[in-house]
């Protein structure tokens, strides 16, 4: 009846790799929001807001390596703060 709403299903690898891009970007906005909350800090902002958005970006981030822990993948998650901006 609803055959349009069926989402495909990746197989375990593909999966996988999409995680582990979910964990790097992650780790990337986290070390970004640790490195920045103290510039911030010296703004007009509202400091819960600045300490609110590095907690979620922590929180993301633990969260996936959680989901990650689970499928019993392993990775190299050093790499994740490598990029350029």
């Amino acid at each position: 009846m609803f055959d349009f709403m069926k989402r495909p299903k990746l197989d375990r690898h593909e999966y996988n790799q999409r995680l582990i891009d979910a964990i790097d970007e992650a780790k990337f906005d986290f070390e970004k929001a640790k490195m920045s909350e103290e510039a911030l800090f010296e703004s007009n902002l509202d400091p819960r807001w600045i300490k609110a958005q590095t907690a979620f970006s922590k929180q993301k981030y633990f969260f996936l390596l959680r989901a990650s822990r689970q499928r019993e993948m392993r990775g190299h998650w050093q790499s994740a703060f490598t990029r350029p901006e």
